[in-house]
């Protein structure tokens, strides 16, 4: 066993036998029996990715639907930093649910670069290894102990930069506070390892561990005991094996949160981790009960240690002149202190030992060895971890609730935190605006309202604003009024916001804020995240819940309480949160709450309830009176999501998690009789991977999906089984969910990578038996909008758009060799445009080879996929564009695209080689913003631009046949003699060319050759028709007058040099012709 400490044999001996009898108590894990464990044991931790047997769906054929990131890129909770010193553009962050990012730019932009290695999204510590830069450790599972932490499954290892990553075990440890990898060889790493931090804790797999074999077997070198965990370790860069642990006593329940006890203290070694000796009673240390610390050691002088130490009485900054023999507290400043157990990080300057800082809510600077400090403004408050280069102390990055930023002066400015979607968000709300808004509380931040899309490339910065309610709150917006929201927050906070005006009213239930004391001291106990629900049936009627319902039919003017206490209102659990030593009452841990509230969609007055302690209730007279319809199965939970259905009133579905007792299993449940009986309906869903939320699908009976701690589900048999629908989404909790019902999206809220949506519900929609049985199928394609704005695919910093216009999805059971062709005819049976999977979109071939195909899913630019699966396509609802010109074409303002479709029915047809194997018909509607805009009107704008298209590709046509004839004229006077009537003839051909180049001239600026050359050579005649066409397929709408007019003009205009021209064609060009010994071929006129 490892050592505490070896001042006595005889101490070593109590100590063995101490651990020993712990090994026989019975909440102890059977791994206690051994020290060392191999990185390849078995350690099944949640289940993200794991595949189900006999699925009710092939899993291969929703692969072909993608889900898309919307944002907000504003960065989320971040604990964990690092870099390296020679590598001064690179650092890492691990987000406390997105997973690991990284930014080889300074920070100006991040990216992912876990997804498709990590099964759990919740980062607790990082390090690369100082000794070769592309060695990253990475450590899962906070250790800053709030209320919402996510657990982690041990360790992972990248040693090409993270690129790729290798699991390395310690799944059972759960919460990694630190990582120290040894200076000089990336295969020796230190791991402070919480353990288990909530519901029942006592645990053996907690404490330090180390490798020395990159992180294949881990020993554990130093273990307190089963409640006490290692949060943070400190390594002697002059003397690596010197290092100083701290120990942590601490845990977690739904309604407590305790940090501190015996188990507490810091711990020495001088042998690089082999044994350990507790110095937390040297002198100079304080005295009674500890709580969480953190220590770090000067790199200029390694006598010099610092420790914050949370203690009742003593607490502060202490530092140790002689390597932690004695000890002195230089600052008992609370600003570096307060809220202990969610900060208290030290970090000792590299290039100056009187420099230090200490992070809190602020970011403390101290010049003097931490007497006195300064604080430095961040991007962000709350900070988390710091990583310095020691070879230019002016350059670090940042940890803090905002995600990394990073400083290249000392921290006088710093990179902006608007670079990741990694937002932390609670809930999910929509509104049917069009397109319509998502609503959502991010974490440390604001609530916010984002579109779900837009009419540019992308969904950025410009496209989300705040709305009512604060970082925990539901936000209910007003279905009468885009404008109105109403928002909660902690403290049971309820606002109003005007989001036209700017204002907002405070409407609270009982406005006695209760900021600090415990639950049983409020008349209404308010959860952290309190539901606040608008009524489906009367946009005036306004739920709020405590441990009661509440309504207002005023907008919150008034309240009347409609329920008693649904809860179990056990008093013995609603004392203050915190302590021993720091109590921590901000609502998070207020218990015997309603948790979720819903009414009814489909029938008034039926109301369902359900609390954070297991108790779920009815009501089907509008309040009146409440049943407890708890399924008599289900121990105390907190009852996450109640979706009432869409499709039978006494239908609805619980989704119900009992994380916080320590217990990971899932637990969704479902009522047909208005919960006079439940039905657990988990089948498919790991045993460890715990349930979220539950929604079901409004456009198809029995369709739910479900959403855990580390991915997404789908039944399609009413719950009965449940199949993986991760697709794209990485591995991240799941805190929400919601069905749009008109537009058919599916929209996720995440703990970590802000919101994402799966478009095009509707193929799972038609995922029928008798359509798996088809060799080949097409979908039914939804109607699409005529609405401006495609995607761009993915972007660093900004969300991604649904693809535009109309999306057709077809199913080939196997790769196909026969042609496979998608038509979109028109109204009137003309077909528009044509796809192929052998040509692309300019009709050239598609040549299978090994740089074109090298993968295999995706098919070339315009072409169809001909792979197995579910393929897609989208129309762009464009009509055929004009001819363009041969070599360099500039033109300004202007374009040769085709017009939009108008509004109608349209027919797609899918042909695999000469058989037509599906005919669908879809409705392209006008966007319904454009009340003023008439079908009529649409039809005149679509006219006039396909006009001036057909003369721009008059146009055009007629430019690349003077280009053409010219060269063929000049090969033929090559082959001319010197005799007089080669002469005459080489005479006449030139002259001809001339008149060809002035009529060219005319028509197109010849002297253009780069984009902003025409400011200089000006614009001709098809540069103003491409630059009218433009202007009237702006917007929507019908032509102006002077439209017509101009375009009369250009026409004229044009049609003078095309005349003059088709008149040299038929004339002189024929002539001359007739004349060479060996004329060219006929050239068509058009």
């Amino acid at each position: 066993m490892p050592y505490l400490g070896q001042k006595n044999g005889a101490q070593a001996h109590l100590t063995t036998i101490f651990i020993l009898l712990m090994l026989l108590f019975p909440l102890m894990d059977a791994e206690a029996q051994s020290r060392s464990r191999s990185s390849t044991e078995s350690e099944v931790i949640f289940g993200h990715g794991q595949e189900i047997e006999n699925p009710n769906v092939d899993p291969n054929i929703p692969k072909g639907l993608n889900y898309r990131n919307i944002g907000p890129f504003r960065g989320g909770r971040s604990v964990a930093v690092a870099g390296h010193d020679d590598q001064p553009y690179i650092y890492y962050t691990g987000f406390t649910g997105g997973g690991v990012y990284k930014t080889t730019d300074g920070g100006a932009t991040w990216y992912n670069i876990s997804d498709g290695f990590f099964k759990t999204g919740s980062v607790g510590a990082i390090d690369v290894a100082d000794s070769d830069p592309n060695v990253i450790y990475v450590g899962m599972g906070e250790t800053d102990i709030r209320g919402n932490m996510s657990a982690g499954d041990g360790m992972y290892r990248s040693t090409d930069a993270g690129k790729t990553w290798t699991w390395l075990g310690l799944g059972e440890t759960r919460f990694i506070g630190d990582i120290e990898i040894h200076p000089e060889n990336p295969e020796v790493a230190w791991v402070a390892a919480m353990g288990k931090l909530f519901g029942p804790v006592e645990s053996s797999q907690r404490g330090v561990y180390k490798t020395t074999d990159g992180g294949k077997t881990w020993n554990q070198v130093l273990f307190k005991d089963a409640k006490t965990g290692a949060v943070d370790i400190a390594v002697d860069p002059n003397n690596p094996r010197i290092l100083f642990a701290a120990m942590w006593e601490a845990y977690r329940s739904p309604w407590e949160m305790s940090s501190g006890g015996e188990g507490s203290g810091l711990y020495k070694s001088v042998d690089g981790g082999e044994s350990w000796t507790e110095i937390t009673q040297n002198p100079g240390m304080p005295k009674g009960l500890i709580g969480k610390i953190g220590v770090s050691v000067s790199p200029v002088n390694s006598n010099r240690v610092f420790a914050i130490v949370e203690n009742a009485t003593g607490g502060g900054l202490f530092r140790s002149e002689d390597g932690g023999d004695t000890w002195r507290r230089v600052s008992a400043d609370r600003n570096l202190r307060q809220r202990a157990w969610y900060y208290s990080k030290v970090v000792a300057d590299p290039g100056n030992e009187d420099v230090v800082y200490v992070l809190n809510v602020g970011f403390w600077k101290s010049k003097d060895g931490g007497a006195n400090f300064d604080r430095i403004g961040t991007p962000h408050a709350d900070h988390h971890d710091l990583w310095i280069a020691t070879n230019d102390p002016q350059r670090m990055v940042v940890a803090n609730d905002g995600g990394g930023q990073v400083s290249y002066n000392g921290g006088e400015g710093w990179s902006s935190y608007y670079t990741s979607a990694s937002a932390q968000i609670y809930q999910v709300a929509t509104d049917n605006q069009f397109p319509y808004m998502i609503y959502g509380a991010q974490q440390d931040n604001s609530t916010f309202a984002i579109r779900s899309r837009t009419s540019g490339g992308s969904i950025g910065e410009r496209d989300w604003w705040p709305v009512a309610g604060g970082e925990s709150g539901y936000i209910a917006p007003d279905p009468d009024n885009p404008n109105v929201t109403f928002g909660g927050s902690y403290g049971g906070y309820l606002n109003k916001y005007d989001s036209e005006l700017g204002l907002s009213d405070r409407i609270d239930v009982w406005p006695d804020n209760p900021m600090g004391a415990g639950a049983k001291d409020a008349k209404y106990r308010f959860q952290w995240t309190f539901p606040i629900v608008i009524s489906p049936h009367n946009p005036d009627v306004l739920y709020a819940t405590s441990q009661h319902v509440h309504r207002s039919t005023d907008e919150g003017m008034s309240w009347e309480t409609i329920s008693p206490d649904l809860t179990r209102n056990d008093t013995t659990k609603q004392d203050e949160s915190g302590g021993p030593i720091t109590k921590d009452d901000t609502s998070v841990e207020y218990y015997n709450t309603i948790f979720s509230f819903v009414e009814s969609p489909i029938e008034p007055g039926l109301l369902w309830a359900g609390a954070d302690d297991g108790l779920v209730h009815i009501s089907r007279n509008n309040g009146q009176s409440w049943v407890n319809v708890t399924p008599k199965d289900m121990p105390e939970a907190m009852i996450s999501i109640i979706d009432a259905s869409h499709h039978a009133a006494g239908t609805a579905y619980i989704a119900a998690t009992r994380y916080k007792f320590g217990d990971f299993s899932p637990m969704l449940y479902k009522t047909t009789n208005y919960g006079e009986s439940w039905t657990k309906i988990i089948t498919g869903i790991p045993p460890m991977d715990f349930t979220r939320a539950i929604r079901e699908d409004p456009n198809r009976a029995g369709l739910l999906y479900a959403g855990t701690e580390t991915g997404l589900y789908v039944s399609f048999d009413d719950g009965k089984q449940w199949q993986p629908l991760q697709l794209n989404l990485p591995a991240v909790p799941i805190t929400d969910l919601a069905v749009h019902k008109r537009d058919k999206d599916l929209i996720v809220a995440t703990q970590g990578r802000s919101f994402w949506i799966l478009d095009d519900l509707p193929v799972l929609h038609q995922l029928q038996d008798d359509v798996l049985a088809k060799s080949h199928h097409l979908f039914d394609p939804e109607d699409p909008y005529l609405f401006g704005g495609r995607s761009w695919g993915s972007s660093a910093t900004a969300g991604q758009n649904p693809q535009g216009g109309a999306v057709v999805y077809y199913y080939l059971a196997e790769d196909e060799d026969q042609e496979i062709k998608l038509e979109f005819v028109d109204m009137r049976d003309q077909v528009v445009q044509s796809y192929s999977s052998k040509e692309d979109w300019r009709g050239r071939p598609v040549r299978e080879s090994a740089l074109f195909h090298e993968d295999e899913e995706q098919a070339p630019r315009g072409s169809l996929s001909d792979k197995a699966g579910l393929q897609s396509y989208a129309w762009g609802l464009d009509y055929p564009g004009v001819t363009n010109i041969n070599g360099r074409q500039i033109l300004w303002a202007g374009s040769t695209a085709g017009p939009r479709a108008v509004p109608g029915t349209y027919t797609v047809r899918m042909y695999v080689g000469d058989e037509l194997v599906g005919e669908k018909e879809f409705e392209v509607k006008k966007d319904p913003r454009l009340e003023q805009i008439s079908q009529e009107d649409l039809v005149k704008q679509f006219e006039l631009v396909q006009t001036i298209n057909a003369k721009l590709d008059s146009t055009h046509k007629a430019i690349n046949k003077i280009r053409s004839v010219r060269e063929e004229l000049r090969e033929q006077m090559g082959s001319l003699g010197v005799d007089e009537s080669s002469k005459a003839l080489r005479e006449r051909a030139q002259a001809m060319m001339k008149a060809m180049t002035e009529i060219e001239e005319a028509l197109v600026q010849t002297k253009a050759e780069a984009t902003q050359d025409v400011l200089n050579f000006p614009i001709r005649l098809n540069n103003k028709l491409a630059a009218l066409k433009s202007t009237v397929a702006t917007g929507y709408g019908r032509p102006t007058a002077q439209q017509y007019a101009v375009y009369e003009d250009l026409a004229v205009k044009t049609d003078v040099h095309l005349t003059r021209l088709q008149k040299i064609w038929n004339g002189e060009y024929t002539d001359i012709l007739e004349e060479f010994e060996n004329p060219v071929m006929p050239i068509n006129n058009d």
